[in-house]
């Protein structure tokens, strides 16, 4: 159950791994073997590698038909063959444990689910007279890799497991998973329409109001979690597949299937083992609901959810549409599991009320990984579509309130850095892990498969960074002070003021003080949460204390000379570039407005007091740095005023120049992810490529025999020839007849995402490392290597020399390799 408490979420940050490439994401997922690999699948039948942070643009593997990317009648995954929208392609994928383990039956093996055309005979329950076939088949088959090539999948190694006949198009499920017991879990919808009572639904041909339906229906795969052991246990047939002895309907007859781990499920789309380091194995759900309520079940053996006869905690009314007539329920009394979390669907009011959030839940990962300790534990989770347009896709998250309690905190927008959430435009699809329990989420700005976005493939893979909260304390980089009685007064070496003189003086005069801070040191995507100002007070007027002293950003720039007036708040003779009542700049730029052009909307205030003082933070203030760091040309500072009614209240401040404390302006921000050094190099030099768009490790752009990825590591263009790359070895007699072997090699300072292992080898087969260098650290000696010489050769990069001794009747002929790793 979900209590009604918010579960206390960090901020997040979204960034950006590929985008304009992909056309539906369904699924990323890792093989989990080591090599950083994440595979994404494609709606339309295409499944892709990112790796290094691009997406490899051959497929891994491609059901889609060579006659039509989005075919209904090829081969692979039916989608749709123009621009609308179908739930229907390629909808699951995932590696056997195994797969890395040569030693493993389930080595170099994978697994997807696919709905296909309907095909007679594929069907082993073939379907009955009568019921439609028009959603097609899904399909859950084995695949090979190459051995020779992991990045490539043999497409005609395919073996088909399950094949079921799907009624309509919609409600196909789709998720494979392995469990922590090494099985394959499989996600199937009650076969689509509405209701669970079309053609093709249990007992519809008796009854269109108190039938079965699929769900419920065991002697049918649809509407169920299933369970198996996907390798073949003989080879021989009927099945290529083993069931659990565990699995819960084993044994019962009557033709109830035993692949069945649970049941009564409406379209489960998205499921999750929480099987990290950490984790408590249980298996997260999300269901989608018809037409009022979204869930998020845990699944246990043999546990009914208890749709159609449920949808959350209603019992549904669309056998009649009347709520004084609910549907009847043929099992009256049976368990059915209620969901840990329920959400509403816009518009839709329910008792008790339930926060109107989504339109299809997508079901996600309870976060296992590294990088955000704040997420530890917590299940991420989303929704397609929080609008009746089902765009702008909801990012959201559970929080157990004590372990195992069964009870979670619902969170109904996770707060993400620089975005609203719900997020405008965008549709959640899918969530997915790495290697390392980090998240991704797949999302898409347009509904239908193979809409285009200006052009390009709507769908885009972004992964869930943490968000780093900064403090930036800053100090005037210019102050003044301006008088109303002679427009030729400045002080801009002096003190401050602000306020009304006149008490004890002949006149009574204004003072205003101006002050501008450098906010180009914050990053230019840095989110501002808060900005106080702290002065302090050298004295205060006699009708000063307690007065209101307002902050109000200015409009316009000015300028700070070289006047001083020790004695006072008289002033000084302007000098030039000083602001004063009339000029911004003395005496060549005039204020708009005398007395400082400034907006009426004040940003903060305090109250006139000796000693310090302190403007708060407000949310007018933090829009002032904001707009600051957004618009550089904008900052013009802020100009202090007191009370300027009544005479006495000027105020005496601090300056940059005078005083004990200077003015002090304190800025806590939030920054997301940053470019990596290998992304800030590809920006410059392939400025027109896409988020994520590969550029090959391996080639060699500028044909000058120097790999792409080591011209990264050399600090070199990839795109100009180069003449050398200064790698050089060389040797020399040494003493006692020894040979000293002396290498040089290029390394760029700002790839501090590299590892360079420079290595000698006699025989071309063992290696030995010599020296070693990585990130910012200077390079070391290694196994007697010792570096000579590390020194800057332009800009970041430094030549390494590395020198090695050869002792008296070894091997002097030595083959030599740098090798560079990319984190």
């Amino acid at each position: 159950m979900v209590s009604g408490a918010f579960g206390a979420f960090p901020s997040l940050a979204l960034k950006p791994v590929v985008l304009g490439q992909i056309h539906a994401p369904t699924n990323i997922v890792s093989s989990n073997d080591g090599t950083g690999r994440l595979f994404v699948c494609d709606q339309l039948g295409k499944i892709y590698i990112i790796q290094g942070g691009m997406m490899i643009p051959t497929p891994f593997l491609n059901l889609a038909s060579t006659a039509n990317a989005a075919p209904d009648d090829g081969p692979g995954p039916i989608v749709s063959v123009n621009t609308g929208y179908n739930e229907r392609g390629l909808l699951g994928l995932a590696f056997h444990p195994g797969f890395a383990n040569p030693a493993s039956p389930g080595y170099r093996r994978f697994y997807v689910n696919y709905v296909k055309s309907y095909e007679a005979g594929i069907d082993p329950d073939p379907p009955q007279a009568g019921d439609p076939t028009g959603g097609g088949v899904t399909v859950v088959a084995e695949f090979q890799v190459f051995a020779a090539n992991p990045n490539v999948a043999d497409q005609a190694s395919e073996r088909r497991l399950l094949a079921f006949t799907q009624p309509q198009t919609n409600h196909n499920g789709g998720q494979l998973l392995f469990g922590p017991d090494g099985y394959l879990y499989i996600g199937t919808g009650d076969g689509g329409g509405s209701n669970d009572n079309g053609l093709g639904h249990t007992g519809r041909e008796v009854s269109t109001t108190s039938n079965l339906g699929n769900a419920q229906d065991k002697t049918r795969l649809l509407g169920k979690i299933l369970r198996i052991d996907p390798l073949d246990p003989d080879g021989a047939g009927p099945l290529t597949y083993s069931i659990p002895a565990t699995n819960p309907f084993v044994g019962v007859g009557g033709g109830v299937k035993e692949e069945i781990y649970a049941y009564g499920l409406r379209n489960p789309w998205r499921f999750s083992f929480d099987q990290r380091a950490g984790g408590t194995n249980r298996l997260f759900c999300g269901d989608v609901g018809q037409g009022r309520i979204e869930e998020i079940n845990l699944i246990v053996a043999g546990g009914n959810y208890g749709w159609r006869y449920l949808e959350g905690f209603e019992n549904p009314t669309f056998s009649s549409g009347a709520a004084s007539n609910p549907m009847p329920e043929p099992e009256p009394g049976a368990t059915k599991i209620a969901p840990i979390a329920m959400y509403a669907h816009p518009g839709v009011t329910t008792s008790p009320v339930l926060p109107q959030l989504g339109l299809s839940v997508t079901g996600g990962f309870v976060y296992r990984g590294t990088a955000i300790p704040a997420l530890q534990g917590k299940y991420v989770f989303g929704d397609y579509g929080s609008t009746s347009g089902a765009s702008d896709g909801r990012l959201m998250g559970l929080e157990e309130t004590a372990p195992n309690s069964g009870v979670f905190t619902l969170t109904q927008a996770v707060p993400l850095l620089g975005l609203a959430n719900p997020i405008v435009g965008q549709r959640i699809l899918c969530l997915g892990e790495d290697q390392n329990g980090e998240i991704y989420i797949g999302m898409k700005t347009k509904g239908g498969v193979l809409e285009l976005d200006n052009g390009l493939p709507s769908g885009g893979i972004y992964k869930i960074m943490p968000v780093d909260t900064t403090t930036a304390n800053l100090q005037p980089t210019k102050d003044n002070t301006i008088f109303s009685e002679d427009g030729s007064l400045s002080d801009g070496r002096g003190y401050l003021y602000a306020g009304r003189t006149g008490v004890n003086s002949p006149t009574s005069d204004l003072r205003r003080a101006l002050l501008a801070f450098n906010v180009a040191v914050i990053p230019g995507d840095a989110q501002i949460q808060s900005a106080q100002l702290q002065l302090r007070t050298g004295k205060v007027g006699p009708n000063g204390a307690g007065k209101t002293l307002t902050l109000q950003r200015l409009n316009e720039t000015w300028g700070e000379g070289t006047s001083q007036n020790l004695n006072g708040g008289s002033g000084a003779p302007a000098t030039t570039s000083d602001a004063t009542w009339t000029q911004r700049f003395f005496n060549t730029s005039p204020w708009s407005t005398a007395g400082g052009t400034f907006q009426t909307t004040v940003s903060s205030s305090t109250l006139a007091a000796a000693g310090l003082i302190t403007f708060p933070s407000t949310v007018q203030m933090i829009a002032d740095v904001q707009g600051w760091i957004s618009s550089p040309a904008t900052n013009a500072g802020w100009i202090v005023r007191s009370d300027e009614l009544n005479d006495g209240t000027a105020c005496q401040f601090d300056s940059r120049q005078l005083g004990t404390t200077i003015p002090h302006l304190t800025v806590v921000y939030d920054l997301g992810p940053q470019p990596t050094p290998f992304e800030n190099w590809l920006a410059a030099y392939y400025p027109a490529n896409l988020t994520g768009q590969f550029v090959d490790p391996n080639g060699d752009d500028d044909g000058d025999g120097i790999q792409n990825q080591i011209e990264y590591a050399y600090g070199l263009n990839p795109l100009s020839r180069d003449a050398t790359s200064d790698f050089t070895a060389t040797t020399a007699p040494a003493a006692d007849d020894a040979t000293d072997f002396v290498v040089s090699f290029r390394r760029d300072t700002n790839a501090s995402d590299l590892t360079y292992q420079l290595q000698i080898s006699p025989n071309l087969t063992s290696w030995t490392t010599i020296a070693l260098c990585s990130g910012f650290n200077s390079a070391s000696g290694e196994n007697g290597g010792e570096i000579v010489s590390e020194d800057g050769l332009i800009d970041a990069v430094n030549l390494v020399v590395v020198r090695v001794t050869l002792p008296a009747g070894s091997n002097t002929r030595q083959f030599v390799r740098l090798q560079v790793d990319r984190q």
